[in-house]
């Protein structure tokens, strides 16, 4: 398996693999996003909440909130030395205490750990008027989306790598395209890699163009902001590599 960066941006990752089949890659999309483990809130004591909000409301709001995760320091509960009590090897515990009228954001939890915070600090939780108030302890632990959709890292996707072939010049091409992927007639090679393959150009100018797939996948994660990608992606190699160790050990 051969992997080369196509582009590497803050949120975003597409990487060219190639000597590989789908089914492993498509193991490794699956890994990315449910098996890489990330920080979510789990537990909320309410002390106070008068507000327009059920609590069972505002405990899945800030379940949902998206925390920075810091894989080196923390482990899942179980795990953990403490088999769960909650120590601060497995448990990041953040307070929140307002009263109206005011609008509550994700950047006013405040956490036990610098380094584990909301990764969208503008994110509205919750808007207080007169007389309203919120006062609450939540515990967040470190798991994955296998637990609850609300722990995985990011989107994973993955597609052949496209081969477009222009036959006879066209300018057409440009307009019938939706994205973008030709220029004056001819191939962008810039834009290039944006082709889905969809075959409206070859559906409608067969003469003009040709459109198959290679053998190399483009393979794409998007981070929700947790981890990085490449920390994803290194991540979800790791844990598949352990899955298997653990299934050739329960073979033998």
């Amino acid at each position: 398996m051969k992997t080369k960066i196509l582009s590497d941006k803050e949120d975003k990752l597409i990487l060219n693999i190639s000597n590989v089949d789908f089914e492993t890659v498509n193991s490794v999309r699956r890994a990315c996003m449910n098996i890489v483990p990330t920080i979510a809130i789990e537990d909320v004591e309410i002390a106070e909440n008068n507000s327009a909000l059920y609590d069972e409301i505002l405990a899945h709001r800030l379940g949902l909130i998206p925390l920075k995760t810091d894989l080196k320091t923390y482990v899942k509960s179980d795990e953990c030395k403490c088999k769960g009590a909650g120590c601060a090897r497995c448990t990041v515990e953040f307070s929140l205490n307002k009263a109206g009228p005011c609008t509550v954001y994700a950047k006013d939890l405040i956490s036990s750990d610098n380094k584990v915070v909301p990764v969208y600090p503008d994110m509205i939780i919750d808007k207080l008027f007169d007389h309203q108030e919120i006062k609450l302890v939540a515990k967040a632990k470190l798991n994955n989306a296998d637990y609850h959709t609300k722990h995985s890292p990011c989107n994973a996707y993955y597609r052949f790598e496209p081969i477009v072939e222009v036959l006879a010049k066209n300018k057409d091409l440009d307009k019938i395209c939706p994205k973008k992927v030709f220029k004056a007639g001819e191939v962008d090679k810039e834009k290039l890699m944006d082709c889905d393959l969809c075959l409206a150009c070859s559906d409608a100018y067969s003469k003009n163009v040709k459109v198959s797939s290679g053998k190399d996948i483009i393979f794409t994660i998007e981070s929700f902001g947790q981890l990085s990608t490449k920390e994803i992606f290194a991540t979800a190699l790791e844990e598949l590599k352990n899955g298997l160790e653990e299934i050739k050990k329960e073979i033998k």
